[in-house]
């Protein structure tokens, strides 16, 4: 289990309404991390909605049933990342936000814990900065409200150092492949 998603379960413990920007610079430690976040909170009882692309599920889905039974990883909801952030074409905050309050009314609906992943991308070209920085400020809201420990995964290599500190403003923690911090502390 790598040590920033131990560290992140003893930091968050049983709070909930967790909000956490992880920058993450090795896939490795990204694969690691996002399984042991997954066992973590099935082990808990919660379920997991993992928002991933097509390219990584694979890897941390072979990694997990090294880990999980069959009945355990049905407690995990996969949506192709590119399916949920760009579901219209383009990065549409109002419209991701409906997706995810959707994809989360049947925890909510049946009073379920449960937690997210969700790996954030977008091409080189695409100047989103603004989006994302909105996105993830309703999203925080929404995590808080429906009582949630929700990961935002970015690859450090894409994030400028502009949307990096627009995105520690937007979040309760920072992770990255080997720490977790907690950004209310400071």
């Amino acid at each position: 289990m790598r040590e920033a998603s131990v560290e992140l379960a003893k930091q968050i413990g049983q709070t909930k309404g967790a909000h956490v920007f992880y920058s993450y610079n090795q896939l490795e430690s990204y694969i690691e991390n996002a399984v042991s976040f997954i066992v973590q909170g099935l082990a808990q009882g919660e379920r997991v909605l993992f928002v991933e692309n097509r390219r990584i599920s694979p890897m941390v889905f072979k990694e997990l049933q090294n880990s999980l039974s069959e009945k355990e990883m049905e407690g995990i909801h996969f949506i192709n990342n590119f399916d949920f952030y760009w579901r219209n074409g383009n990065f549409h905050p109002p419209t991701i936000l409906a997706h995810f309050k959707k994809a989360t009314d049947i925890f909510v609906e049946n009073d379920l814990a449960f937690r997210t992943w969700g790996h954030i991308e977008w091409g080189r070209e695409q100047d989103i900065l603004n989006e994302i920085e909105l996105y993830e400020k309703n999203v925080a809201s929404e995590v808080e409200e429906r009582n949630a420990i929700s990961v935002c995964a970015y690859d450090a290599s894409h994030v400028s150092d502009d949307l990096r500190r627009r995105l520690i403003a937007c979040h309760g923690y920072l992770m990255t492949d080997d720490s977790i911090t907690s950004l209310t502390a400071k």
